[in-house]
């Protein structure tokens, strides 16, 4: 299925999870804060969040400084 991850295609197998969709990014599990169709997706909940194809995932790092 397709998915997009900042705006940038993405496939993924059927049933795949947020979780799924980070590591397929090669991105942390922690440190980024995560969104599914405009719906913010806690870091507790993306191992269990199955993706649908056409979902628009937003993923935003956390950077510190001043």
């Amino acid at each position: 299925m397709n998915v997009t991850v900042n705006d940038v295609p993405l496939t993924l197998p059927e049933g795949a999870t947020l979780a799924d969709a980070l590591a397929g990014r090669n991105l942390p599990a922690s440190g980024v804060a995560t969104a599914v169709n405009g719906s913010v997706v806690p870091a507790a909940s993306r191992a269990g969040h199955i993706l649908a194809a056409g979902d628009k995932i937003v993923i935003i790092k956390a950077f510190y400084g001043g």
